[in-house]
């Protein structure tokens, strides 16, 4: 019964029906006679009955024939689905449209969300941006669940965001899977394992009950899964001198990690209102020490909201970096921006400012 139901649900992957229920058939009869053949010879003294039997195999190929174009067809078009391939799932596109003068797709990648604007021309040496916290970085404030965004779109069509080659970089916007796992994936895992006292000076922001660390995870599908899939469907040459990530708050906090995890891939971290007192002084020497010669870092912080208890701890990481023998403006670069805020909006307002930075400088 078993096999009469997938013979039901599978003869349309044949040329018709006949050719279908013939290979079946012939299946059925070559396991109840050859046994037989072989039994029945015996019994009766018959010899070379092997060569019937070859025969017989010779001779069904005829009818095995349309058997195996069928597995052949289901192959290639398990083949032809993968538009966007890894070791670990299927990534399709799901949408695209004109977006700021060049196009915007999404697919889902390794069961998240990903989003890619693509300027109108670009090249294997086009530079590469990642951008945390995907949801709000490249739509626009009516498809955001709190109708902010950054404004990535805006200011390209503005003509804010400028590169001395005239290269625009692609712009990737990584979603979450759960947002329930936004500090999991963000927050800097090394540290934090081996110091979990540092979750205790949260303070404003909740402190999760049970923190399941994703973020070396995290990182390490970006710089060793997602760069290579977007490089192959993009024809992109990536090098760490063009390639960045960018984030806020946490996620300026995931950038500084990833480029000290994984300098091969990203050369350049962009962090706004970077969440400095989840560690205070004590994060802030721990990451200063981690960062590889090679890389650079920006870092900027407000005044208002959030970021009035940061602006401290931000000039702490820059007396660091200057201690630890960085070069101000060339290899990091720190801005203060009075009247801002913690929010989409603010960072929004100035995100040509990191971007402009890396592309030019």
């Amino acid at each position: 019964m078993v096999f009469q139901h997938s013979c039901n649900s599978s003869w349309t992957r044949f040329g018709n029906e006949a050719d279908f229920v013939v290979a079946c058939d012939l299946l059925l009869t070559a396991f109840a006679a050859v046994p037989f053949m072989v039994i029945e010879s015996k019994k009766i003294g018959m010899k070379r009955v092997w060569l019937y039997i070859l025969a017989g195999f010779v001779s069904a190929i005829a009818f095995v024939f349309p058997f195996w174009l069928a597995m052949r067809e289901l192959h290639l078009s398990k083949n032809s689905t993968k538009s966007f391939t890894s070791k670990n799932d299927v990534h399709s596109l799901v949408s695209e449209r004109e977006l700021a003068g060049g196009k915007l797709e999404n697919f889902i990648f390794e069961g998240r969300r990903v989003d890619v604007w693509t300027p109108a021309e670009y090249d294997a040496t086009t530079p590469l941006l990642v951008a945390h916290d995907g949801a709000n970085f490249l739509l626009d404030v009516n498809e955001t669940w709190n109708h902010q965004n950054w404004g990535i779109p805006e200011a390209i069509a503005a003509g804010r965001i400028v590169a001395k080659d005239g290269k625009l970089p692609i712009i990737v916007g990584v979603y979450r899977v759960d947002d329930n796992q936004r500090m999991a994936e963000l927050a800097p895992e090394d540290i934090l394992k081996t110091r979990p006292h540092m979750l205790e000076n949260l303070g404003l922001i909740k402190k999760p009950d049970d923190l399941d660390f994703a973020a070396n995870e995290y990182q390490d599908l970006l710089a060793l899964r997602l760069v290579p899939e977007l490089a192959k469907r993009y024809g992109l040459k990536p090098d760490p001198s063009r390639t960045a990530q960018i984030g806020a708050s946490l996620g300026g906090l995931a950038v500084i990690y990833g480029v000290s995890r994984h300098p091969e891939v990203f050369g350049t971290a962009l962090g706004l209102s970077t969440a400095w007192p989840l560690g205070y002084q004590e994060l802030i020497d721990h990451l200063v020490a981690g960062l590889p010669k090679g890389v650079r870092v920006y870092t900027d912080v407000g005044t208002e909201e959030l970021d009035a208890t940061y602006s401290k701890w931000h000039y702490n990481f820059v007396e660091a970096m200057d201690k630890a023998g960085w070069k101000r403006d060339l290899e990091y670069k720190a801005e203060l921006y009075p009247g801002t805020g913690h929010k989409e909006s603010w960072w929004g307002a100035r995100v040509e400012h990191p971007i402009n930075w890396w592309l030019n400088s």
